[in-house]
């Protein structure tokens, strides 16, 4: 019991000092937005997330940093401080496989650093591991704002057509189809807030396409500023998008539907193979060894 003490104080320590952490800086960020609203802005506080910035030797830079944004954004996760939020996150949960580790460890063997290989590994894979589940989430993300898409554009297709202007059509669908595209819905809501905090259609129709993320949708994001600013008619380039977002959906389906085979061959080779190479092969070589016992007789 008294083994268990050390280790189960450090846990609770960093656990302590992690909410703290951020109750703090949750608190620091309120009071510097109240002093930026107020007029207030003290010097060197304009932005917090100076303050918690990733070290640089911690930072990801060059391609590696372009990516993790690239699939934050595909993900859903904006603004400036995704990244850093991102690299946290990444770091915590790394130290905190290693604590638990640590824990395992003397509980196991007594001793916290008797498998120094197993402390290095088990941190070193999470880290690793973190980014291809997030480029796993924002693919995820992707496929199913892919699927809503043709439902969305069907919606506006017969809005428009039974004569509804482009602006009520966003704003209705905004409104009451949470449930029918419930991922789109997001943005199609972040879409009507820009709109009515005032922001211009050729500014937020954009920055709605940049959250949406999936290909195709800066074309659709420039179709509707043309309608809306020129009065070109949507319907027909609406049923073409319509048409290539259906296709898109059958082939991500059929992408999944082919990995969904390999999985199963693999499952195979591992858990049927060999099986199947014991019963062909074990009465064989059960009876060659009874010769050469024999024959050793």
């Amino acid at each position: 019991m008294v083994d268990l003490l050390i280790p189960t104080l450090c846990l609770a320590t960093m656990i302590g000092g992690g909410a703290l952490f951020m109750v703090g800086a949750k608190a620091e960020q309120a009071s510097v937005q109240l002093d930026v609203r107020l007029g207030r802005a003290r010097p060197g506080l304009s932005n917090v997330h100076r303050q918690f910035t990733m070290p640089t030797f911690l930072a990801a830079r060059g391609k590696d940093r372009r990516e993790v944004v690239e699939r934050l954004e595909q993900a859903g996760f904006y603004g400036a401080d995704a990244i850093n939020a991102f690299l946290w996150a990444r770091l915590g949960i790394t130290v905190l496989v290693l604590v638990v580790a640590l824990v395992v460890s003397d509980m196991v063997w007594r001793n916290p650093l008797a498998q120094p290989l197993v402390l290095f590994l088990a941190p070193a894979i999470t880290y690793i591991s973190i980014k291809p589940m997030l480029t796993s989430f924002a693919k995820g993300r992707q496929r199913k704002l892919i699927a809503e898409f043709p439902f969305l554009l069907d919606l506006l297709l017969m809005m428009l057509d039974s004569g509804v202007s482009l602006d009520q059509c966003l704003h209705t669908i905004a409104r009451d189809e949470a449930i029918s595209t419930p991922h789109l819905n997001r943005t199609l809501r972040g879409l009507v807030d820009d709109l009515d905090r005032g922001m211009a259609y050729e500014v937020a129709l954009p920055r709605w396409a940049v959250r949406v993320g999936t290909p195709g949708t800066t074309d659709l994001a420039g179709l509707f500023v043309q309608a809306l600013f020129q009065g070109i008619e949507l319907s027909p380039a609406l049923r073409q998008f319509a048409r290539e977002f259906t296709e898109r959906r059958i082939a991500a389906a059929r992408e999944v539907m082919g990995q969904i085979s390999i999985k199963l061959i693999i499952v195979m080779i591992v858990f049927f193979m060999p099986a199947l190479f014991i019963v062909i092969g074990g009465p064989p070589v059960s009876s060659l060894f009874d010769m050469i016992t024999e024959l050793k007789k």
